[in-house]
This record gives structure tokens, C-alpha cells and sequence, in this order.
């Protein structure tokens, strides 16, 4: 098979060196990753893996309503209470200046595995693995993060048997986690070519045999009948772990993803599925009216919609079901207090990650960022022409 070489990617030696040094010393490892189904997946693999060296890992999700995208100073504070020594940020912390390289913290070295697009200036920190960051030579810009996380881990694996680190330790079969890499490469709306294919193909075989109890339950919650294709993993498996950050609780996607836990698989599975009809409850109430602001716009370049006080959980979908009926690149935003947090979805051939990222330089947008299929943002209700 035509697997990529992780060795290509930029600052790979010296995060596995701190890893195995790490995996020595027996330290404290912590990891921060995003509360979506990529973040979600990519936390579970890396956990699982580490979970053979060391049973001393803290797993941090950020609550999407209350504390946003990305690591914040809160999260990094609890890593330092827990005498965390490595810190990963996963599908996250590219550009999280300030924080996750902040004063206080300097005794935690941090290693960030993403792929959103980075600005000129990095945070501070032990390495930054993300082939969509300045002088990254890779060309693996395509791969979701969780697909990154896995090269990572290849690699990691690789110098472990060098060191000869398999003669106690039953060496974990990478394989055996395409299926999570598949699920979290379907659901971040990265293009499904070259390497991303292969991932999803051989997980979808995986994922046939049943061998993750979590998605099989979801699966069968769901009344999928035949084998399931990438189509059911988006659009219906997908939601249903997104549902809990949208909704609920951020950690319950995790918490199913690592469980061989037959009760606590059952009543999480059963959450999720309650919790994404729910979700879908309140986004029909908010897209209708979206809708009729949207065909206002048709003749435009691109749709930008909001509303007061939109449940922040949905509008990503939202977003995404108004670029499908327009095939547009659309932003969709809710007001509180005159401040918008809006979330965007592009079409082939527009960068939306990167207009945002202008956008935030030029200080039209409070924060934002994402890569070129979709992003997020923050914005001052004044500036909204502006930003048009």
C-alpha cells in the first residue's frame, strides 16, 4: 500500500524523542483535542496507544458552548494542577498564541498535531506537527487531523522498535485504528482523495467486522441494515458523536470512542441518540428562518446569514445545508450581546480558513480559523459590513 512517510512531516523527530523520553521517565502525559468527531478520534487513538507505555494520562475536552474552540487558560491551568510534563493539543493549538505557550505554563512542554491553517506567527511551544503550517514541505495538506495523529504514531512506533521497547510490551497494531481514523477523517469534510481514501476504505472494512463495540452500537442504533458506507459515518454516525458537544456534554464522544465497557456503551450510545434528535429539533426551528434569509442572497458570492441568540451547537450544519442547497461558500452567525460567534462552510476551490485568517489579521474579526472547507470565527456586530 501506498502509505505517506511521516518522516516528511516537520518537527516529527524531536515530538517522538520527547515522547519517548516521556515514556522513560514515566511523566505525566496530558492531551487537549477538539471536542468534534476529528478532535474526538484523534484523542482516542493516541490515547490507546499511550495507554501501553503509561497508565498516567489526563484527557481534557473544552466545552463547545462554554469554553470554545481550542485549548483555553482554564484547561491549561487543570493540565498544571495535575503535574501534567507532555502536553499533546489535538486537532487544536495552532493558533493558540498566548495560551498554550503563556508564561506560566513554561514548565509543560507542548507538542500541537493539527492540520488547520496556521498564521505567521506559531505559539511557543516543543513542536508544532501540521502539514497546513508555514514551512511544513510535506504536501499531506489534505489529511484531517486524526490522519496526521496516525502518521504520528507510525512514526512513534517505528523508533519504539528500534529501541527494542516491544520485548515486554505486545506492539500495538496500527490497523486495528483505521477505523477511528476513517470515522474522524469522513466527518472533518476533508477531500476523500489519495491518502484520505485509502484510510476510509480500510476502515470501513474494519468497521464492517464490527471490531470497535462503540461504532457498532451507534450503528445499530441508528438501524443502518446493510454495510455501512462513508455516506452513513458523515451523515448519520457523525452527528450523533458531534451531538454531544452540540448539545451536552463534550467528553461523552471520547468516553464512548475508549470504552470496552458493554453497560457504559449501551447508556452513552443511547445519550447520543437522544441528544441528536434533540439537536435536530432545534435546528429546524433556527434554519427555516435561515433559509428565507439565504434566498435573499442567491445572486451573491457568497451567503452570510444570523440571527439573535441561535443555539451556537447547530450552525455548523446549518452552514452546511445552505452551501448544499447553494453551492456557496456560507457563514452562518449567532448574535449575543452584539458579539457573533458564526461558523463557515466552503466550497471546492474558495479557502475559507484563509479569507477568515486575513480577516482576523486585518482585526475585522475578533478571532478565527479553520482550514479551507470550513472554519470558525468570532466578530463584533459592528463589523459585519466590513467583513462583507
Amino acid at each position: 500500500i501506498d502509505i505517506p512517510n511521516p518522516a516528511k512531516l516537520k518537527n516529527i523527530d524531536k515530538a517522538v524523542s520527547r515522547v519517548i523520553q516521556s515514556i522513560e521517565n514515566k511523566e505525566r502525559i496530558g492531551i487537549i483535542a477538539d471536542y468534534d468527531v476529528d478532535g474526538s478520534t484523534s484523542a482516542s487513538i493516541l490515547f490507546k496507544f499511550l495507554k501501553n507505555f503509561t497508565s498516567s494520562i489526563i484527557l481534557k475536552i473544552p466545552n463547545r458552548l462554554t469554553d470554545g474552540y481550542g485549548p483555553n487558560i482554564k484547561l491549561m491551568r487543570e493540565m498544571l494542577d495535575n503535574k501534567v510534563d507532555l502536553l499533546f493539543t489535538l486537532d487544536c493549538g495552532t493558533t493558540s498564541n498566548g495560551i498554550i505557550d503563556n508564561e506560566n505554563f513554561k514548565n509543560i512542554d507542548v507538542i500541537v498535531i493539527d492540520h488547520h491553517l496556521s498564521e505567521i506567527n506559531l505559539p511557543d511551544v516543543l513542536a508544532i506537527i501540521n502539514p497546513n503550517s508555514l514551512g511544513d514541505t510535506s504536501n499531506y495538506k489534505q489529511l484531517a487531523a486524526v490522519g496526521v495523529t496516525f502518521l504520528f504514531l507510525m512514526y512513534l512506533r517505528k523508533k519504539l522498535r528500534e529501541l527494542n521497547k516491544f520485548k515486554e510490551i505486545k506492539e500495538p497494531n496500527l490497523l486495528s485504528y483505521l477505523d477511528l481514523v476513517a470515522l474522524g477523517t469522513v466527518c472533518d469534510v476533508v477531500e476523500l482523495k489519495k491518502y484520505n481514501r485509502l484510510f476510509v476504505k480500510k476502515g470501513l472494512e474494519l468497521i464492517h467486522k464490527r471490531y470497535h463495540r462503540g461504532i457498532a452500537k451507534l450503528i445499530d442504533n441508528s438501524n443502518i441494515a446493510s454495510s455501512p458506507t462513508s455516506q452513513d459515518l458523515g451523515f448519520v454516525i457523525g452527528p450523533q458523536i458531534n451531538a454531544a458537544s452540540r448539545i451536552d456534554d463534550s467528553s461523552l464522544a471520547s468516553r464512548l470512542l475508549l470504552t470496552n465497557d458493554t453497560e457504559q456503551i449501551d447508556s452513552i450510545s443511547r445519550k447520543l441518540f437522544l441528544l441528536n434528535e434533540k439537536r435536530k429539533l432545534i435546528e429546524s426551528q433556527i434554519l427555516d428562518d435561515a433559509i428565507n434569509q439565504a434566498a435573499d442572497q442567491k445572486n451573491s458570492n457568497f451567503i452570510l446569514v444570523f440571527g439573535n441568540n441561535w443555539h451556537q451547537g447547530v450552525l455548523g450544519i446549518i452552514a452546511s445545508k445552505i452551501k448544499d442547497i447553494y453551492y456557496k461558500p456560507t457563514i452562518v452567525i449567532s448574535f449575543l450581546n452584539n458579539i457573533g460567534t458564526g461558523s463557515a462552510r466552503s466550497i471546492d476551490n474558495v479557502d475559507l480558513g484563509k479569507i477568515i485568517l486575513n480577516a482576523k489579521t486585518e482585526k475585522i474579526l475578533i478571532s478565527g480559523g479553520g482550514h479551507s472547507m470550513a472554519a470558525g470565527l468570532k466578530i463584533n456586530y459592528s463589523d459585519i459590513e466590513n467583513f462583507k
